[in-house]
């Protein structure tokens, strides 16, 4: 493995997922642990210190830089940082000399393991990682025997003294291609638990005394493609890790063209080091992609006298290297064949960026930190979504009501902005809520879930001129407009057969009520506690006839409405109060009744038909005398565009507005009892010619104030309310079809 220098700098800490299934293997060179405390180990798994040197005698030496290393401080803090975030720390054994590797693989393998153990043991670490870099060579016969008897032995006597430490094999990008060489893969791939593949530096070979890519994932002969592909027929993907370059290959060359022959040998550039060079104002930079390769380069004159980066080299240069986009790629491989994970080498070639961390992150881990307060003083308030480096496409946020037992409600999903996003969350006063959150990055990657809790104090003061308000979708779903989302109890999906919601009365309005069926049924929503009682009531039918409901003032029971005006009482929670409705309007066998709303006292109500005709109604008793008689502002004979009526406070409760079908607002009133006309809304919305409003709810104890629903989930505020922005909305789909709240 090539030896660069190290760059200072510091990367941000995060904190690990366990969605992570991939692993993260990190190479730390012994010349780099002095920015041990720059690393990411909350997305890395397995960190190997790089590394000590067998003696031909199958000794350690204890000489050098790498002993120096081995003994330093920096690598017992190393560990401790590791070990703190659950990962994992191995020793690499290293050589290169082809008599050393041959002697300690053969005759002196047993001292080897031996050695091994023990400096494990000395370190309590977890596991080895053999680097023995040998050339096939007819003075060395055996070596490739000799390598996979070490494999073997190895892997056996450590795993006997640690059943979960990890033995690895660091191995060449072409090894998997055939059975010669010094790793026969078939051979070792069955006796260790990884194999690192040193999937760079393939460049020499590929374009030989020419510039190139150092890790192309395409093209030429050796590319991380091809070596996966050949790697998965001698090895189980959930063995091979691949190696990926955290560094890249400067040249002087002959015409800084692509691939231009070369007039130098290369100079290796760690990535922070080539950015620092590109960032250098060197005379006609070019920087381009290598589409075959995958990866970026650049190219640029070094003049031989006064070159501003100082470099005075009097030939055209060319850098490859890999940056975060090309890594991605290579990273998306790994996730593609489901391989066991990506390796680095080596982690201090990145010192002072934070690139290529966020990379990994958005390819394996992409942990969310949450902030959110512990208490609330108001009933919105904002949940704060951030992911460290991880390039977020978008959050996924579910809320559940810990007081009503209720959840997980999924939240529209939150876009991010630099990486964080803020929710603005509803609760109720006296709720306590748990909220869980999760990335979805640019890679396709999905997160861990993060929880967070918090409780809205009793005194919490309402953050909107309502305390809820819902609206319901033709399947049955109940979603919350700016409120706390509710739990419903029936949800037909693809059947568009909710029909009606209203909010029990009471003071637990608007948290719980009804959904009505087309068939007649009742099905409660939100907080427990509201249940029809089994009384015979006959508002259930096997056909598609049930047109509205209303609850009585009390909440204790109602009336449900059917197509042809028949209105037919049912009871809540054990309530048996006689109930019934006098003196209605009945078109036996004609579908023509919509709506109806109950007065204030109970005494009576209103049907309204698809003509906008509004026809009064007693309850358990004649229909109240001042009512019999209205002066109406709007009806549209044999027209079907009368939509929704409302009562509003004052005038008795007696008059109201109706709603058509392009969102006008029409008042009446009884002629009887005193009252006067309401004034005149204009709409918050109108759509002349196009029948798309569904609803009209007022604001609690306003006459003036409200929204109108349209069809695909809008609110348009009348009268003074103010916009409501986060509401569903069903785009080109109407199945909008009615909003209740208090």
């Amino acid at each position: 493995m090539p030896l660069l220098a190290s760059h200072v700098g510091r990367a941000a800490p995060l904190t690990v997922g366990s969605s992570q299934v991939r692993e993260v293997f990190g190479y730390a060179p012994y010349w780099a642990l002095s920015h041990e405390s720059e690393w990411d180990y909350s997305v890395l798994t397995t960190v190997a210190y790089f590394a000590l040197q067998p003696n031909p005698d199958g000794s350690l030496a204890q000489t050098g830089g790498q002993w120096t290393g081995w003994n330093s401080a920096e690598l017992t803090d190393m560990i401790n940082r590791a070990h703190a975030a659950g990962d994992r720390v191995v020793l690499t054994l290293k050589s290169s000399d082809d008599g050393t590797i041959n002697l300690v693989d053969s005759t002196n393998r047993q001292a080897l393991i031996n050695s091994t153990i023990s400096a494990i043991q000395s370190k309590n670490l977890d596991g080895v990682n053999v680097d023995f870099e040998a050339a096939a060579s007819s003075n060395f016969p055996d070596l490739q025997a000799g390598l996979s008897t070490l494999a073997a032995d190895l892997s056996q006597q450590v795993h006997a003294k640690w059943p979960k430490a990890e033995v690895s094999f660091a191995t060449y990008a072409g090894s998997a291609s055939w059975d010669g060489g010094v790793f026969n893969i078939g051979q070792i791939a069955p006796a260790v638990d990884a194999l690192f593949v040193m999937a760079y530096d393939s460049v020499f070979s590929n374009l030989s005394g020419q510039a190139g890519p150092n890790a192309p994932l395409n093209g030429w002969t050796y590319n991380d493609t091809v070596d996966v592909q050949q790697y998965l027929t001698k090895a189980p993907a959930s063995k091979i890790i691949l190696g990926v370059p955290y560094y890249g290959y400067r040249w002087s060359t002959v015409s800084g063209a692509p691939y231009a022959s070369t007039v130098s040998g290369a100079t290796a550039e760690g990535f922070a080091a080539a950015v620092t060079d590109l960032s250098c104002a060197h005379p006609s930079l070019s920087q381009s992609w290598d589409s075959t390769g995958a990866s970026p380069w650049a190219s640029w004159w070094s003049p031989s006298a006064n070159d501003p980066c100082g470099d005075n080299l009097g030939t055209p240069q060319e850098l490859y290297y890999d940056d975060a986009n090309s890594l991605g790629l290579k990273y998306d491989l790994i996730n593609q064949n489901n391989l066991r994970g990506a390796g680095i080498w080596a982690l201090g070639y990145d010192s002072g960026r934070t690139d290529l961390w966020g990379a990994l992150h958005t390819h394996f881990s992409c942990p969310v930190t949450t902030n959110l307060s512990v208490t609330q003083a108001t009933t919105e308030f904002n949940l704060i979504l951030t992911a460290g480096t991880c390039s977020v496409a978008y959050y996924e946020v579910q809320q559940f009501d810990t007081t009503n037992n209720q959840g997980w409600f999924g939240m529209p999903a939150a876009a991010p902005a630099g990486g964080s996003a803020t929710i603005a969350a509803e609760g109720y006063p006296g709720h306590t809520y748990q909220f869980q959150a999760r990335a979805h990055t640019t890679s396709g990657l999905v997160s861990s879930w993060t929880g967070v809790s918090t409780a809205v104090a009793t005194t919490a003061t309402y953050a909107h001129p309502f305390k809820g308000m819902y609206t319901l979708d033709a399947f049955g779903g109940v979603s919350s407009d700016a409120s706390p989302p509710l739990a419903a109890t029936a949800y037909w999906p693809g059947w568009r057969i909710a029909r009606a919601v209203k909010a029990q009365p009471g003071a637990n309005t608007p948290q719980s009520g009804f959904v009505l069926d087309g068939y007649g049924g009742l099905h409660p929503y939100g907080a427990s506690g509201v249940n029809e009682t089994p009384d015979g009531s006959t508002h259930y039918w096997g056909f598609d006839i049930a047109r509205d409901f209303a609850f009585l003032p009390d909440g204790s029971g109602g009336l449900v409405l059917d197509g042809y005006g028949g209105l037919h009482p049912f009871h809540v929670n054990g309530n048996t109060a006689p109930l019934a409705a006098q003196g209605n309007a009945y078109w036996p066998g004609w579908d023509i009744a919509r709506k109806v709303v109950i007065f204030p006292d109970a005494s009576g109500g209103y049907v309204l038909d698809a003509y906008g005709g509004v026809h009064p109604f007693g309850i358990n008793g004649a229909v109240p005398a001042g009512v019999t008689s209205l002066a109406v502002t709007s009806y549209w004979p044999g027209w079907n565009i009368a939509r929704d009526i409302v009562l509003v406070p004052g005038n008795n409760g007696h008059s109201g507005y109706v709603l058509d079908g392009f969102g006008g607002l029409h008042p009446f009133h009884p002629t009887g009892d005193g009252s006067t006309m309401p004034a005149a809304i204009p709409a918050g919305a109108y759509w002349p010619g196009w029948d798309i409003a569904r609803g009209v709810i007022f604001l609690p104890g306003s006459a003036s104030a409200g929204y109108t629903l349209d069809g695909y989930g809008g609110l348009h505020a009348f009268g003074g309310a103010a916009e409501v922005t986060n509401h569903p909305y069903w785009s080109g789909t109407p199945v909008g079809v009615a909003i209740t709240g208090g």
